[in-house]
């Protein structure tokens, strides 16, 4: 391999561990090829390496898409109730969620399995407050 793209390949590798924030992570990804610099990795592990840190920002990513899903799902739940009826109007958001009962979190603080976990909650909380409502205003019209 040419050197320009070794270092091509360098500043890649180097650049994707720092999006990362996996820089201090570098030894041990190294060690696993029998070194301690990219220098001395050959041209197929120089690859390898790239194309490895390149897979982890790719799940990172579909990790970021999977938690802005969940996080507008359960925005579409609370907004059903009522509770996020307004964008940008997060004290009710906040008080709902932070009851430990619901999640005792706020939204952003939520991982991936916690979203997932809140949302079947959230869609029988919402079921129960339609029930709720609708015996409340048979009610109001049967009087």
């Amino acid at each position: 391999m040419v050197t320009s793209q070794r270092n091509i390949l360098y500043r890649k590798f180097h650049a994707i561990l720092g999006e990362l924030g996996l820089k201090e992570s570098k030894h041990d990804l190294l060690s696993g090829y029998g070194v301690n610099s990219t220098r001395f990795l050959t041209d197929s592990e120089l690859i390898d390496v790239v194309e490895r840190v390149q897979n982890m920002k790719l799940q990172k990513l579909s990790a970021d898409s999977r938690l802005r899903e969940l996080r507008s799902q359960v925005l579409t739940i609370l907004n059903q109730m009522g509770i996020y009826a307004t964008n940008n109007n997060w004290s009710q958001v906040n008080a709902f969620l932070l009851d430990n009962r619901i999640a005792g979190k706020l939204l952003y603080e939520l991982t991936v399995a916690e979203l997932e976990s809140l949302r079947p909650k959230l869609q029988s909380i919402a079921t129960k407050f339609r029930e709720k409502q609708e015996t409340e205003k048979h009610l109001m019209i049967m009087n």
